[in-house]
């Protein structure tokens, strides 16, 4: 992977609405219409029950630990343009 994704809105900016609210289902039970709202309700809801992480949180950190299925999308794209030289 070239660079880290700092937000929830870079992945979104990087994939689109459709891909970003799709994969965001995996990670909370408020996606909401909008990019907008989705992102604010889970930039203000906890993942875990410590309260150690919110659900933007760890979908950023899986996206760039390439455990977020939109980044397992990416690598197997950046594989077949290898293969593809």
């Amino acid at each position: 992977m070239h660079g880290k994704i700092k937000t929830l809105f870079g992945i979104y900016k990087k994939h689109g609405r459709t891909a970003f609210l799709n994969v965001a289902q995996d990670y909370s039970c408020h996606v909401k219409d909008t990019v907008e709202a989705t992102v604010s309700e889970m930039e203000s809801r906890w993942y875990d029950a410590a309260h150690t992480v919110t659900e933007a949180e760890k979908m950023v950190e899986d996206y760039n630990n390439g455990l977020c299925s939109l980044s397992q999308t990416e690598s197997m794209s950046e594989i077949d343009m290898v293969q593809a030289m």
